[in-house]
């Protein structure tokens, strides 16, 4: 019912990256700030199982017009209700948490709620808005759980943060999320269209969704990550950068992979995906375990919860220069 492998590792894996980088900026050690990071993913995931439940409930009746499969198709509605309601229970001790933490992170989590909840509920559905449902899924996905991992970390921590990392991490976040979003609309053009589900896609057409994503929203997020790879000031993110456009090339000039902005296509990847859910976190963490003794366990955690995508990587390279060395060594590989 949660959908919990649509948006785990892809949400969650780069959120905490934020956390390990804004700790690194402050130079705190991640150790100490495990059992609060836990808390604080425990609070996400109240708020995905949210807006996942309601965007399956109120999507019922489009689903079944446009033959799409929906999880909540024939669930009792008493059960979806006491999931809404431990849901909303959850978010609500949460918030008092925040609260006492800093107004600011209440106010940035209450955030990602509203937009989760004027995204899907009648009657506002902005889903069916335009670019105002854009805005809404990019800002309850992305911008408000980044501004508030860093803004926990920085209460946390005890330091003030530069206005410019949370501006660097906003603008990365906001451009992130509506490029997410344009690639989900896209790909579900036909069926929104059949079902009457006015879309951005499906009202301005796909040609303008494209054109939006590479000419606004994906600048934007290469601006934004750009500027928190700089304000870092660390060296091992940007080599795991070039080591994944490595990879990445190595995929697409070998394997005949389509690298993507945002409409699928078949055997696609899409652009920097990979390299936030996997790569943007690994460089913290090792940079946090090579200066702070006990952040050597918040990596090991990091891997006991999202080992399988980092595995992917790491069987991808090892694929790679098993190729190379078989090219160099004039063999073939098997």
């Amino acid at each position: 019912m949660a959908r919990a492998g649509e948006w785990w590792a892809y949400k969650f894996a780069p959120i905490l990256a934020t956390a390990y980088a804004t700790a690194t900026l402050a130079g705190r050690s991640i150790g100490p700030l495990l059992p609060r990071l836990l808390l604080l993913l425990l609070a996400l995931t109240v708020g995905a199982t949210y807006v996942s439940l309601i965007n399956d409930w109120t999507d019922r009746a489009d689903d079944a017009a446009s033959g799409k499969a929906n999880r909540l198709a024939g669930q009792p509605a008493l059960r979806v209700v006491v999931a809404l309601l431990l849901c909303l229970g959850a978010g609500l001790g949460f918030g008092v948490y925040f609260w006492r933490l800093s107004p600011l992170t209440a106010g940035l989590y209450l955030g990602a709620w509203l937009a989760y909840s004027l995204y899907s509920l009648p009657p506002f559905r902005l889903k069916k808005r335009s670019f105002w449902g854009l805005l809404a899924d990019a800002a309850g996905a992305h911008f408000f759980p980044q501004l508030l991992t860093a803004a926990a970390v920085s209460s946390w921590a005890g330091m003030p943060l530069p206005g410019g990392w949370l501006a660097a991490i906003g603008c990365w976040a906001l451009g992130c999320g509506i490029r997410n979003i344009l690639w989900h609309q896209l790909g579900d053009a036909d069926h929104d269209a059949q079902a009457g589900v006015t879309t951005f896609v499906t009202r301005r057409g796909r040609a303008t969704g494209r054109r939006l994503a590479h000419g606004l929203a994906f600048p934007l997020e290469l601006l934004g990550f750009a500027g928190v790879l700089g304000l870092s000031r660390e060296w091992l993110p940007v080599l795991f950068l070039l080591l994944y456009a490595g990879l990445e090339w190595f995929r697409v000039r070998v394997w005949q992979v389509r690298l993507v902005v945002a409409e699928p296509q078949a055997n696609h990847r899409i652009v920097l995906n990979e390299y936030y859910e996997v790569f943007y976190p690994l460089a913290f963490l090792l940079l946090q375990a090579g200066r702070y003794p006990g952040a050597s366990l918040a990596l090991g955690l990091h891997l006991l919860l999202f080992g399988r995508h980092s595995w992917r990587s790491a069987r991808a390279i090892g694929q790679v220069l098993a190729v190379m060395w078989h090219k160099a060594s004039g063999q073939r590989p098997h």
